[in-house]
């Protein structure tokens, strides 16, 4: 670490300078001068050297308020000394998922027809059903930590219609940490993207990926296969419904999230992000409401 004018402690440690006026020349602290020193200070560590002792040996705890603004200047340092190490600031313990996870002994989930989304399974932590309408793309349709490199199935809308009613237009399964992303669209086409280069994926052409196996059925209906090498499965399949993509996904012993488990968790049922139903307005009944 660079010395700024006698050391990172000599900055941070404002009474360093007073204890040991030494630090910012080349005297030794050592030097036979009587200096006046609160109790538990010793005269070569500053406030520094009480709190870790000298050359390790542990110190004496700093005494009055003292305490907390030592405590304060060692989080400072410690936070400086990462930034000049290139380590950045300090953080948290990994990465936060992207929704949380139960685990699920079985599982079921789909999103199909205009499109209903609906969601069964068996957790420790409760029974989770739900059946319920949804006219938005999902970014986290369904997810799961539990395969290496990750599980993901998301899906894009088509154009409301008159109605408003829109369909699955497009529904993609991500996987290996993002360098792999399938699509199927509904005309019956799909796409394997494999580190950002996207080719079209020929009809009857199978593939085998890393802890994922992609096949194409009899129907023209894609499945898809994912485990988590500990016995934990998820079989999803893509197919036409005529105006959209059908998405259906069954899953074993594994942990999941997503929209799909969020919004059969709620009560009633409902897509995450729905708008709230506002309450009618309360009239007053003791007020003459004249009509205009």
């Amino acid at each position: 670490m660079p010395n700024f004018l006698g050391g990172l402690s000599s900055l941070a440690d404002p009474l360093q300078a007073i204890e040991n006026p030494g630090a910012f020349g080349n005297a030794g602290s050592n030097d036979g001068i009587a200096r006046f020193l609160p109790p538990g200070f010793s005269e070569g560590g500053g406030i520094l050297g009480s709190l870790g002792g000298e050359n390790g040996a542990g110190g004496a705890s700093v005494p009055g308020p003292l305490a907390g603004i030592s405590n304060l200047l060692m989080q400072l340092i410690g936070m400086l000394g990462s930034l000049l190490e290139g380590g950045g600031m300090p953080g948290g313990g990994g990465n936060v998922p992207s929704s949380p996870e139960n685990y699920f002994s079985s599982a079921g989930g789909s999103s199909t027809g205009d499109p209903h989304l609906s969601f069964s399974g068996q957790s420790a932590a409760g029974n989770y059903a739900g059946t319920w309408d949804s006219m938005s793309g999902h970014g986290d349709l369904l997810d799961s930590d539990s395969v290496p490199g990750g599980f993901s199935i998301s899906t894009t809308p088509t154009a409301p219609d008159a109605r408003g009613i829109t369909y699955n237009a497009s529904a993609s399964i991500t996987t290996n940490g993002g360098s792999s992303v399938l699509t199927y669209g509904a005309d019956g086409s799909a796409t394997i993207s494999q580190n950002g280069s996207t080719t079209p994926l020929a009809r009857g052409q199978n593939l085998s990926l890393p802890g994922e196996q992609i096949t194409w059925n009899a129907d023209g209906s894609l499945q898809v296969d994912v485990d988590d090498g500990n016995g934990g499965n998820i079989a999803t399949t893509l197919s036409r419904n005529g105006q959209g993509v059908d998405v259906r996904a069954t899953a074993q012993n594994i942990d999941l999230g997503g929209d799909l488990v969020n919004g059969a968790s709620q009560n009633p049922p409902q897509a995450v992000g729905a708008p709230i139903p506002m309450p009618p307005p309360i009239i007053n009944p003791r007020v003459r409401y004249t009509r205009l």
